[in-house]
């Protein structure tokens, strides 16, 4: 944060106090991980409004998928397998495997309407999302210190 960062992702759980550490020393944010980290990020920084949002992982629709599944005799789909989830919806958010929580602080001309239709433009592939880690990205608006694959 002392170089100018605003905004620190802490992706890995735990690991999110360092970040709310140093942020809280410049008054930055972090956005959490997994699950919507407001709450215990709000409550280890003792103070509110340093969460951004965080990049949730969509627990409630994967168990109630696989409950279903399971359910209806289609046990086989899941066991033994490894998934990708993502998208099924360009309308629902909730019902995603990824989203953002409700929790978001939408502010900077970047609302909750925005984000409905970046994920309907993502579900439709009127906008793609690159799973190449040999490249770096191209950006616009923001100064990225790429440091790489970090293995």
């Amino acid at each position: 944060y002392g170089a100018g960062t605003e905004v620190v992702f802490a992706c890995g759980g735990g690991i999110y106090t360092s970040a709310v550490d140093a942020a809280k020393k410049v008054g930055a944010k972090v956005i959490g991980v997994d699950v919507d980290q407001a709450g215990v990020i709000k409550a280890y920084a003792e103070e509110d409004g340093m969460t951004v949002t965080s990049a949730m992982k969509g627990l409630a629709a994967t168990v109630n998928s696989v409950l279903s599944a399971i359910k209806d005799g289609n046990w086989a789909t899941y066991s033994g397998q490894i998934q990708n989830l993502g998208l099924v919806s360009g309308t629902d958010p909730s019902v995603n495997y990824v989203g953002l929580p409700s929790s978001t602080q939408w502010a900077d001309g970047f609302t909750e309407a925005d984000y409905n239709k970046l994920v309907a433009d993502v579900f439709s592939g009127a906008i793609t999302v690159s799973n190449d880690t040999a490249a770096e990205p191209e950006v616009t608006n923001a100064t990225v210190d790429y440091q790489g694959n970090i293995k």
